[in-house]
């Protein structure tokens, strides 16, 4: 596996409509785990807030090289990462210290609700 700088903590900016963005590379061994979260987290959220999401393959022609230093899987809301942390010097694989490696539904709900207004 490989290893990331990922920099100092960032804050989450508060919105009415968060746009969350799934950043990972084909092959990515998390990245079916962390999206099935993500997505089930995105359907509870469904009745009570609408949630832009968008899927980003880093390694992806039209992807920028800002985009990836972002290790796979990663999740965004509103462009800072779910956990805080910042972008590596290069795309890498990313394990969270969640169980499982990614984080859980509750985490990412819990993160997408702190972002939205009441």
């Amino acid at each position: 596996m490989c290893a990331a700088n990922w920099g100092a903590k960032t804050g989450l900016r508060t919105v009415a409509s968060p746009r969350v963005s799934f950043l990972a590379f084909n092959g990515c061994p998390l990245a079916p785990r962390a999206r099935s979260n993500l997505l089930a987290a995105i359907s509870v959220l469904e009745a009570e807030l609408p949630v832009k999401f968008e899927e980003i393959d880093l390694l992806g022609d039209t992807t920028s090289e800002e985009v990836r230093r972002w290790g796979s899987p990663t999740i965004l809301i509103n462009g800072s990462d779910l956990m805080g942390l910042g972008k590596g010097d290069a795309c890498g694989c990313r394990i969270y210290s969640s169980e499982g490696g990614v984080p859980s539904t509750n985490e990412i709900l819990s993160a997408i609700r702190k972002v939205s207004k009441p």
